[in-house]
């Protein structure tokens, strides 16, 4: 993040120094890769396990390699590589559900995934995927979840809870496979996720119903040969962003999905035939949600932008811009060091102090339980990580006890902060209120 980006109230995100040299290096505007050749072998291996959990290595792959390790090199050619040929079996997973799904008489759309390319990742084969995302009306997610059990997928056997999930248990069809290391690894099954939303009120508990409406306008697209049903552009990018803020709320990662947001305002902001359908199609209070997904790409990435999604940012209420300024290094942070900043955005979109009791108690309170095997678990666990070869249940108590103390740690600082901002708004307010005094 360049410190052109960083606006008034907040400092620098706290994250280290091969995510700030990565992150300047995939600056849109003007990237400087110059301080990853001078990184050692030691730093290049932290940065590559950062990038594999971040979905952020096949970017690092198709920067210039020229000062790059010869090992960090082959390495980074032969994770290309495999996910080219893993692309071939995403597309032949893909042919097969959809001709099951059709044979059981189940509408759907590809959502996420290759669905990306060519105006979020260049080419699918640039992006690497694990699931294949299918979204199918509710009523048919029992027939649709039928018809692929009937060609051999199962529910995943992974002890995970899917209550704030968008989507049913994971299929997978496992067979004697076994996992090596390598996440890009062109043999590893895909598991396919079928959605039964593409906004989940009841988790988040904001309404924003204009994202049934994206169903009814789905289209017919192409990629690399592959014939799908997808969303619409303009509703491709509301969903984008919306999943940002979803992933935003729950504290996952987000930085590819906003690097691929990112990509694609960047791209098109002079492009002013598909920005009018964008601002004609979607509602101004849809557009607000999108605007601070908007400002994430910009704050992080310095994408351009095009004057009407500017002009969205610069219309959000004075509270969300305030936290936006304290806050947008936050979600960043996130992936190294647990906090819970995001909570102070969700609270304003609710209405009911009842729903902000709620959320704030399960939140500050969590009694939902993640997997041992997740991205952030394995990131800011790592003792957990290389306790692996113990029995199962000396790991589980091992994760809950640091779970425990990670979770109290993150409520102390986050209201800390939530002290902080409100302290930098009241000054804020303060000297507006003065100047304009001083104006008369």
């Amino acid at each position: 993040m360049s410190a052109a980006t960083l606006e008034t109230g907040r400092k620098a995100p706290r994250i280290p120094l091969v995510a700030r040299v990565l992150l300047s290096a995939l600056q849109l505007s003007e990237p400087d890769a110059t301080l990853l050749h001078k990184l050692s072998n030691q730093e290049w291996a932290s940065l590559l396990a950062f990038t594999d959990l971040a979905h952020l290595t096949l970017l690092v792959a198709r920067l210039p390699t020229d000062g790059f390790p010869d090992w960090v090199v082959e390495r980074l050619g032969r994770n290309l590589a495999d996910n080219a040929r893993r692309f071939e079996r995403v597309k032949a997973a893909y042919r097969e559900a959809a001709e099951a799904l059709d044979r059981a008489g189940v509408e759907h759309i590809v959502i996420k995934g290759f669905t990306q390319a060519p105006d979020y990742v260049a080419d699918p084969r640039f992006r690497a995927q694990s699931d294949i995302d299918i979204f199918c009306p509710p009523n048919d997610i029992v027939a649709a979840n039928s018809a692929l059990q009937a060609i051999g997928y199962k529910p995943s056997a992974l002890r995970i809870s899917y209550t704030r999930t968008d989507h049913i248990a994971t299929l997978v069809r496992l067979g004697d496979w076994q996992w090596k290391g390598n996440p890009f690894d062109p043999e590893m099954p895909l598991g396919i996720e079928l959605h039964f939303c593409l906004w989940n009120e009841r988790v988040s508990r904001i309404r924003i119903p204009e994202a049934g409406l994206f169903w009814e306008r789905r289209t017919m697209r192409e990629v690399d040969g592959l014939s799908f049903s997808c969303l619409s552009p303009a509703d491709h990018l509301g969903y984008l962003a919306l999943h940002i803020l979803r992933n935003l709320f729950l504290g996952d990662w987000i930085v590819h999905h906003v690097y691929e947001l990112a990509v694609f305002l960047h791209s098109r902001a002079d492009d002013e035939t598909f920005w009018q359908v964008w601002n004609d199609t979607h509602s101004p209070s849809l557009r607000s949600f999108e605007a601070i997904a908007f400002y994430y790409a910009r704050t992080w990435f310095d994408c351009r932008l095009h004057p009407l999604a500017a002009y969205e940012i610069d219309r959000l209420p004075a509270t969300r811009r305030s936290w936006l300024q304290c806050f947008s290094g936050s979600a960043l942070e996130v992936m190294f060091e647990r906090n819970k900043d995001s909570m102070w955005l969700l609270l304003g979109f609710l209405s009911s102090r009842r729903e902000k009791w709620m959320t704030l108690r399960r939140i500050l309170i969590p009694t939902h339980v993640g997997s041992i095997g997740s991205p952030a678990v394995q990131s800011r666990n790592r003792r957990i990580v290389k306790s692996c070869n113990k029995p199962l249940w000396r790991q589980y108590i091992a994760y809950l006890l640091s779970r425990s103390a990670t979770h109290v740690r993150a409520d102390f600082t986050t209201l800390a902060r939530f002290l902080r901002w409100r302290l930098f708004r009241h000054s804020h307010m303060l000297s507006l209120t003065m100047i304009g005094h001083m104006k008369d």
